[in-house]
């Protein structure tokens, strides 16, 4: 009898554990008023629809500062207040018109004043957000590449799992995922949150193992092991595996060759920079592609903050 109890015990705790990882209730969108976010907004809409999420919409007031002998000083205060009211009644008739139209969703506003990834980071924990959207246009210039823009700092400063929306992109529904096996960090968690959405658009799961050099083996049996659990399943497609360096061109290359709708990453780069001018897998990637990105990041990623605060004026100027 007490085994038998014990047993439902661990079951109802696996259960509980289990859910955790599989659910998406609460996302948190982007929006910076340009046409780059619509596209994210209407994704952010269609998921907490087949989640039963409800929706934060967010937008940043970045402050500019000089920094002297005094301390930090806010520059432009007045401007930043008016920034700020004007944000406020722009996602204010956003909030109203999506509310109007979409009833059934829990829309709330939130406006930060620190930097883009410590604004998002606290609303993160104190809203429990499950999943951060953010349009993209998939250009780096030269700009990008040294500061990084919006879309790629949140990518690398937030801590939960981040889908990058390309600008343009009438992809709102997931019904051919590509889900690659290149890293074996978070590699279960991954694919529970993958089988997820793929049961909520009713759609397929294409497994792509890839790897390098490195770690061959251990890739290869971890991709065998998903391709052995996912047979028979309603979410199972196809598999493949294929051995290269150029990770991101193949999973880019994979991912137009059959037209995919959605690309299920784990937050790992294993590729350091190699000079100042290369890109990353992450750049890679987003580059890469046409496609919303997701990239799963475990809620007890640490926060990271790869942007300034502001503008340091103190500190020379190169050029």
């Amino acid at each position: 009898m007490f085994f038998a109890c014990l047993a439902v015990i661990l079951h109802s705790y696996i259960t509980i554990d289990m859910e955790k990882h599989t659910k998406i209730k609460t996302i948190l969108v982007a929006i910076d008023f340009t046409q780059k976010t619509d596209s994210a907004t209407i994704l952010a809409v269609h998921m907490a629809k087949r989640h039963n999420a409800r929706i934060i919409l967010f937008h940043n007031v970045m402050n500019f500062y000089i920094i002297d002998r005094t301390g930090r000083q806010v520059v432009g205060e007045d401007t930043v207040t008016k920034q700020y009211a004007d944000a406020e009644h722009s996602l204010e008739l956003i909030k109203n018109s999506l509310q109007q139209n979409y009833n059934d969703i829990t829309f709330l506003k939130k406006i930060g004043t620190d930097t883009i990834t410590n604004s998002i980071n606290k609303i993160v924990e104190e809203e429990s957000v499950d999943i951060v959207i953010t349009g993209t246009s998939g250009k780096q210039g030269l700009r990008e590449l040294i500061l990084g823009s919006s879309s790629y700092q949140i990518l690398k400063g937030v801590s939960c799992s981040v889908l990058l929306m390309p600008e343009g992109s009438k992809q709102f529904k997931f019904e051919k995922i590509l889900v690659p096996v290149r890293v074996l960090e978070k590699l279960k968690e991954k694919m529970e949150i993958s089988k997820l959405i793929a049961e909520k658009n009713k759609g397929l799961i294409s497994l792509f193992g890839i790897s390098g050099d490195e770690n061959f083996t251990s890739i290869r049996k971890a991709f065998i092991n998903i391709r052995e659990s996912l047979k028979g399943s309603d979410t199972e497609d196809y598999t493949s595996f294929t051995v290269s360096n150029d990770k991101a061109v193949e999973i880019s290359k994979a991912s137009k060759d059959a037209e995919f709708d959605l690309i299920i990453l784990n937050y790992q780069d294993e590729e350091s920079w190699k000079s100042f001018f290369s890109e990353n897998f992450f750049k890679q990637i987003i580059n890469n592609t046409s496609v919303p990105l997701l990239f799963f990041k475990d809620n007890d990623n640490p926060a990271q903050d790869p942007e300034p605060a502001g503008y340091d004026i103190t500190l020379p100027f190169p050029g």
